[in-house]
């Protein structure tokens, strides 16, 4: 059977479930403020956010300015939405297909990587696979946020670089560093790609580096900076206190190891599948998804012959260095950051259920269990969200309501993301 013969249903079937869960999401209000600058530019000329309030602040974000010019994000993910809204048209759907999309691309890098460090096809299409059907992955698909977006670039950064560094290795650095640039200005938790990137150069290429493949390096972010400085230049002391205030304290507490273990390990991964405090019934079951996932980490890292094959032995690197990274950047343990941990949690699953069942020293039946196990309860997660009907059931029950019986100058308090429905006037 041809590789896009195995490919392709599973593509399919990745759209299907991201569409699905984009059709049912309850909408956040993440999705309607990083809407409201793509709208802004496409219909007023401007770049502000207006659906959140220059007077008001949380956390420690100071918001002076925003109606006017979005600092506190970096600045490429509703730059590029503003281009697909104009294209696609504008609404809740076409934000959360937007993530779809980036999601495709994730799929094509993984498999990529998977295929050209692991030389072996059923690795990366068991890892794409079970990335496809991954809640979280899903998720993140189906959500008008920068994360799918942000992995996407990062993960096509390594492909580049792996698929063209023996023939090209300028090109190969030019383009791989291009795209971890794209996702650090889609969300500044990509300087973990950047990390992974540097480690997976060094490791492989060091003696070859040149200085002329550092400066082919420098370019793309030498390109980005200037753009965004140019944009900066508009009103720097708004930058300043927008961006510097996202930016407070999100470093991770060194002086505390409790907390930060607790943060790192336990609200990150614990209470992300199904035990947290406030989870009930059968919730509970997604910790088996990551109990399966522990399970292929720990099964690389302590088979000596997997550490010793050269092309595990530098995703390892690779990964190790991205996943650290990424937790010194944002010590936030937020159930949308989780896309980028996941990736590498599946990846490395996917090589040791193919070791092990290639050397049956667990048994085939075992594995083909634990595999079963995990994709049905991926689907029983997924399916309970969409038996649910949030955006419909509530979200446009609400606004329907709102619509009906609201006056034309009557005042509607609420948080951003009824401007979907309500207007963003």
């Amino acid at each position: 059977m041809t590789p896009m013969k195995i490919i392709l249903p599973i593509l399919l079937l990745f759209v299907v479930l991201a569409v699905l869960c984009a059709h049912v999401n309850l909408p956040g209000t993440d999705e309607a403020w990083f809407a409201s600058p793509a709208l802004n530019l496409i219909t007023q000329g401007h770049f502000g956010t207006s659906v959140l309030d220059p007077t008001a602040a949380f956390r420690k974000n100071n918001l002076t300015g925003i109606d006017r010019h979005t600092y506190w994000i970096v600045p490429l993910y509703p730059l590029v939405q503003a281009v697909w809204d104009r294209l696609a048209g504008f609404g809740l759907m076409q934000v959360r297909y937007f993530s779809a999309a980036w999601g495709l691309v994730a799929l094509w890098a993984w498999y990529r990587i998977l295929m050209i460090v692991c030389a072996d096809r059923r690795v990366a299409v068991l890892a794409v696979g079970l990335m496809a059907v991954d809640f979280t992955f899903v998720l993140a698909a189906s959500w008008g946020r920068m994360d799918m977006m942000a992995a996407a670039l990062g993960s096509a950064g390594l492909a580049a670089y792996l698929s063209l560094r023996e023939k090209h290795l300028t090109r190969a650095v030019l383009l791989s560093q291009t795209c971890v640039a794209a996702a650090g200005l889609s969300h500044p938790l990509a300087l973990g790609y950047f990390a992974g990137l540097l480690a997976l150069t060094l490791y492989s290429d060091w003696r070859r580096i040149r200085f002329s493949h550092a400066m082919a390096a420098c370019v793309p972010y030498l390109v980005g900076a200037a753009g965004w400085g140019l944009y900066i230049r508009q009103a720097p002391h708004e930058f300043l206190l927008q961006f510097g205030g996202n930016a407070a304290d999100r470093g991770v507490p060194l002086s505390d190891p409790a907390a930060l273990l607790f943060t790192q390990f336990v609200e990150r991964f614990w209470y992300m599948f199904g035990m947290a405090p406030d989870t009930r019934g059968l919730s509970h079951m997604k910790v088996l998804i990551l109990a399966a996932y522990a399970a292929g980490i720990l099964g690389a890292l302590c088979n000596r012959q997997i550490r010793r094959h050269a092309g595990y032995r530098k995703l390892l690197v690779t990964g190790g260095v991205t996943l650290l990274a990424m937790m010194a950047v944002d010590s936030e343990a937020h159930y949308f950051y989780l896309v980028h941990f996941v990736l590498w949690l599946i990846a490395f699953t996917a090589i040791s259920i193919v070791w092990y069942w290639d050397r049956r020293s667990v048994p085939r039946w075992a594995l083909v269990a634990v595999l079963a196990l995990v994709v049905a309860v991926q689907f029983a997660t997924i399916g309970r969200r969409v038996s649910q009907r949030a955006y419909s059931t509530v979200y446009l029950a609400t606004t329907g309501y709102l619509k009906q019986h609201a006056g034309s100058q009557d005042l509607i308090m609420g948080s951003a993301e009824l401007a979907f429905e309500l207007g963003f006037g």
